[in-house]
């Protein structure tokens, strides 16, 4: 299959692209070169792959149109481009829309007027569900629970976008699956939670697990947001990457795929859990303080991935374990 990858050079792109060509496939690779990080990422890719990124902001409508004139079409898209941060869209929620919610309807656009047999799948968060306040948390030793949610979260929990970032990914998330109703486009909307992996560059507020594993490895003190109790449940990218060409196999028109899509029950870690698990690696303390939530966080997320498992037949393999050590080990030799 022909594939292109909007954010090819970020982190979840690059690990995606790496398993598209390793699996056979071609891939091109466009964005805007913007975040941290992704200059070196696009060199291993180029390095390795010998593969090229097309400059262009997905914002862009008239650089989005050219590059689909000169390029297309594509088997199937991976919309991964977007603005990833919370307290960044807090920051410039103008920005954020014209990222994530323009950009997604600009790609949109393009494959209903030029190609609309190609798949798109793109990219969503669980914070189209909120802060969930109205969900039952339970606070115990290290982690906080939800109890009426023993398997994690369906796709019955009510949409509820708080946040800029949730607006602008909750917009993104219906218009992918409006285009597949009314225009008959092949569309799926991944609400995922923590994804990890290789060739990530985190901050505090986005990517925490490899944040907080590189902290921890150079001894540095951890301001924390919260009291260390959140949960999230971890996805390695390359276990995501296996998901995107399994739906691009099985996607129909008009049947838009809105998945919630993570690591699940077995695969869920606090950030204190975390920690404990660090200290018997490093064998000494994680240094941290608490402090404020950030605003419109969730306590707890955890993915009940039964709907895209009974679409495509895909689960995650990588066990947190496994994950935490490849971590640990980039982190060691950096």
């Amino acid at each position: 299959m022909r594939w292109l990858v909007t954010g090819g050079a970020g982190f979840i792109g690059t690990n995606l692209v790496s398993h598209l060509i390793a699996s056979g496939h071609e891939a091109m690779i466009l964005d805007d070169m913007s975040r941290a990080g992704v200059e070196a990422n696009a060199s291993f890719l180029q390095d390795k792959f010998g593969v090229d990124i097309c400059r262009v902001d997905v914002a862009d409508a008239a650089g989005v149109a050219d590059f689909f004139a000169a390029n297309g079409p594509f088997d199937a898209v991976a919309h991964l481009a977007g603005q990833v941060s919370l307290m960044a869209s807090i920051d410039d929620p103008v920005r954020d829309f014209e990222v994530n919610a323009r950009g997604t309807l600009n790609i949109l656009e393009m494959v209903r007027v030029r190609s609309p047999e190609t798949c798109v799948i793109g990219m969503s968060s669980n914070k189209a569900y909120g802060d969930l306040h109205q969900v039952r948390i339970v606070e115990e030793p290290t982690r906080y629970v939800a109890p009426d949610w023993p398997r994690g979260f369906n796709e019955s929990l009510p949409l509820d976008f708080h946040g800029p970032y949730g607006c602008s990914k909750g917009a993104a998330d219906q218009y992918l699956a409006d285009y597949s109703r009314t225009y008959g486009l092949r569309t799926a909307s991944l609400r995922q939670s923590s994804v990890y992996g290789p060739h990530q560059h985190p901050r505090s507020d986005q990517g925490w697990v490899a944040h907080l594993v590189a902290e921890a490895v150079a001894g540095r003190e951890i301001a924390l947001n919260g009291i260390g109790k959140q949960v999230r449940d971890l996805l390695h990218a390359e276990d995501l990457a296996r998901l995107f060409v399994a739906l691009a196999d099985v996607l129909q028109p008009g049947a838009p795929a809105q998945v919630n899509v993570g690591g699940g029950p077995d695969r869920s870690l606090s950030i204190l859990e975390l920690f404990q698990w660090l200290e018997g690696e490093l064998g000494r303390p994680v240094a941290f303080t608490t402090g404020t939530e950030r605003p419109s966080d969730q306590k707890v997320f955890i993915s009940d991935n039964v709907r895209v498992g009974n679409l495509t037949g895909w689960r995650p393999t990588i066990s947190v374990e496994d994950g935490l050590h490849r971590l640990l080990e980039t982190a060691a030799g950096d």
